[in-house]
């Protein structure tokens, strides 16, 4: 929470606290840009992707799971099966002109399935975030007629994408990828108008609870081709369609009054609406992306998304967002992945960089995301199940216009189990 300061008295200070433990308890994540839109978007964070820039439109593994483009799950092994997971922890700083505030969180990051259904059909299927929402913002001001005002702005929820890919291969070279993506989730968003400085005065606060959910397709492609024996390049694209969300929401709005120990006293209900249905428009997005690659040695590349963000809507509204962009670099070495007398030599070390031109225009400024990534893969003894770490350190807003920088820095602790399971067994 990030305040301007000014003189209050000690009974609108705890009145305040009151105010914000009550809102903050139910907050899992911490961003007061998650407050526009459909919140933070949660894009392709799994550890292996996020320690390379989260690059994956141009990338495929028979080890990992990429669901950044559905076309590189034909790079499964037709024997194999392949499932990750992970956790995601994040460490936040919000920056004011005035104060900073330091917050952390934790939640399930993702499950991810891969496996073959032919030699030339493979399919995925996962769980994964796809737009988060927790937030707190308070805005003090004194007014000559009405004294100190109090607006306090909280929210919490997200989307979630439950997808099930397929990718075939054409003439060895070419693959063609679909994701069909059920979206569900909820969010509560509410606003507090606080007049401070009596308690005879009515005060307000709306409360908005949205429930949405949809089928949603995504399609991918990619061409892979050798360019010497052993050094590979992919080229990748991705599409996904606009989609009109099917969403329901329940509003309820009143006045009260507060005593000086925080207890609120309703008055009179202002709006009372519940069941109201209409739609949420996600834009499209469109995206290419390639990399080189030699086996068991090195990969670089490179992403390329856009977003037409300004297409969005909620209930016929829209939320004066722009269009996004954004730009990934990253890649691995595997200095000797056959040198089992040397462990660290069979790490495979990521690096990556991100620049993200975000869908967020506030008070004139662009809130752009500038980040780096690093990451480690340790591969376990004996077989081929890996666990993977990423790290990511990053930040975005700017403190001009008595807005909020964040900086992050984010934790990703994943696994990669890779087992052969469709052997025929012989018996003598």
């Amino acid at each position: 929470m990030l305040l301007k300061p000014v003189s209050l008295r000690i009974s609108f200070s705890l009145v305040f606290l009151i105010l914000f433990i009550q809102v903050f308890s139910q907050i899992s994540i911490v961003s007061p840009y998650s407050r526009f839109g459909i919140g933070d978007i949660a894009d392709n964070n799994n550890a292996w992707n996020m320690a390379m820039g989260q690059l994956g439109i141009g990338v495929q593994s028979p080890y990992h799971v990429n669901y950044a483009n559905p076309a590189s799950f034909s790079a499964f092994d037709s024997l194999s099966f392949v499932f990750e997971g992970g956790l995601n922890g994040e460490f936040i700083t919000l920056t004011s002109n005035f104060q900073n505030v330091n917050r952390s969180t934790a939640s399930l990051g993702y499950l991810l399935f891969g496996m073959p259904v032919n030699r030339w059909w493979k399919t995925s299927l996962g769980l994964v975030p796809y737009s988060d929402v927790g937030y707190n913002v308070a805005n003090i001001e004194d007014y000559p007629l009405s004294g100190t005002v109090l607006r306090l702005y909280y929210g919490s929820g997200g989307i979630s994408r439950l997808y099930w890919g397929n990718s075939v291969r054409f003439f060895k070279k070419l693959s063609i990828g679909i994701n069909a993506s059920y979206l569900f989730g909820s969010m509560d968003r509410g606003a507090m108008v606080v007049f401070a400085d009596s308690i005879n005065t009515m005060n307000f606060k709306e409360n908005s609870y949205l429930t949405m959910n949809d089928l949603h397709v995504s399609f991918g492609a990619q061409y892979r081709t050798k360019l010497s024996k052993d050094v590979s390049i992919t080229l990748g694209a991705v599409f996904s369609p606009s989609l009109n969300m099917a969403a329901k929401t329940d509003v309820i709005a009143n006045t009260f009054l507060l005593s000086s120990t925080g207890i609120e006293s309703p008055r009179d209900t202002l709006v009372n609406a519940e069941g109201f249905r209409g739609h949420i428009v996600i834009p499209m997005m469109i995206g290419g992306g390639f990399s080189f690659e030699k086996t068991d040695k090195w990969l670089v590349g490179m992403d390329y998304k856009w977003q037409n963000w300004e297409k969005f809507r909620a209930f016929e509204m829209s939320d004066s967002l722009v269009n996004s962009w954004q730009v990934s670099l990253g890649g691995q070495i595997i200095p000797n992945n056959d040198n089992y007398g040397n462990y660290l030599a069979r790490i495979h070390y990521r690096l990556g960089l991100i620049y993200n031109k975000t869908y967020l225009k506030l008070r004139g400024q662009e809130l752009n995301e500038y980040a780096v990534s690093l990451g480690f893969g340790l591969p376990l003894r004996g077989i081929k199940t890996m666990v993977n770490l990423g790290f990511q350190y990053g930040g975005r807003g700017t403190t001009s216009q008595n807005l909020i920088r964040e900086s992050y820095f984010k934790v990703v602790v994943g696994f990669s189990i890779y087992e052969r399971w469709f052997v025929k067994r012989k018996y003598f």
